[in-house]
């Protein structure tokens, strides 16, 4: 289903993290652990069951937007680490592509270390996944940009200028959630007051107000720019990881085997199977690895 499916995920991701934050929202709102307005996204998963619900939905998004940035990384990679003078490329992509890892890697820590138990690893994680994810998505406008002058299908001009729009719009609305957060927690909501039950009554509500807001802005707008790699993955297949046995022996040049062994193996084994034999006699210096390719 991947292999020739996996343009959707980009689309699935959009959709799949905001409905989670909604699910847990309206689970936060219906047991009265938040005010009904705009709470931090991570407020909504602060309290049991909610907080169950929303380090399971982060955990799950998680790992879609691992498999989104390898693609993107393999996607690169093809195209490049043939072609001579793009090492510098090729070093950007993996640079990316790390910072990507770190980026998804922070969001399960968001859902998994909630800010009423282990603030100082869940403000971690959020760092990872706000401050790392805006540069991640720099890091990808620029390798756009540098991939202009070649054929390579979904890169268009519209894209390009709309991942430099996102890339805007998410550095404005990190700004104003990172100035804003702190200011209004000096400002309220005031002695004996849970900051979870921040009303329009309590003083510096305005700026929390700002705050919150912006925090979900940058959420949906990092989820759209992973949306924008459906035009470019849509192109390609991701060909499935193939099992390649090798001899251990050190007279595998020399092993006997009949072709009617080999078909019975391959047979038996399913049809990604590759006894050795079939793929040449390989050096135990240069054995044939599992590898997913595009193709």
């Amino acid at each position: 289903m991947l292999e020739t499916h996996h343009h959707w995920l980009p689309v699935i991701m959009a959709i799949y993290l905001p409905l989670s934050f909604i699910i847990t929202y309206s689970m936060a709102v219906a047991y009265k652990h938040v005010e009904p307005g705009f709470p931090y996204i991570s407020d909504t998963g602060t309290i049991p069951p909610d907080s169950c619900v929303f380090g399971q939905l982060l955990n799950i998004g998680a790992v879609i937007g691992g498999f989104i940035i390898y693609i993107r990384y393999s996607h690169i990679l093809y195209h490049f680490r043939s072609v001579p003078g793009r090492m510098g490329l090729l070093r950007l992509n993996t640079a990316a592509y790390i910072i990507g890892l770190l980026t998804v890697l922070g969001v399960s820590i968001v859902g998994n270390f909630q800010e009423t138990n282990v603030i100082g690893v869940h403000l971690l994680g959020a760092f990872m996944g706000f401050v790392v994810g805006f540069v991640y998505f720099v890091l990808q406008t620029v390798i756009s940009y540098k991939v202009r002058d070649t054929d390579i299908p979904g890169n268009t001009p519209n894209i390009r200028k709309f991942r430099v729009l996102l890339n805007v719009i998410d550095f404005i609305f990190l700004v104003l959630a990172a100035t804003l957060s702190p200011i209004s927690k000096t400002l309220g909501p005031g002695p004996g007051v849970n900051r979870l039950k921040w009303t329009a009554h309590h003083p510096g509500y305005p700026e929390h107000l700002v705050a919150t807001i912006s925090e979900w802005l940058v959420a949906f707008t990092s989820v759209t720019y992973f949306a924008t790699f459906y035009t470019e993955f849509k192109h390609f297949r991701v060909k499935a990881p193939e099992i390649v046995y090798y001899d251990v022996s050190d007279n595998a040049c020399t092993a006997e085997t009949t072709g009617e062994e080999r078909r019975g193996f391959a047979q038996s084994s399913g049809p990604n199977y590759r006894t050795i034999q079939d793929l040449n006699c390989y050096g135990n210096e240069s054995r044939p690895e599992v590898e997913t390719a595009l193709v």
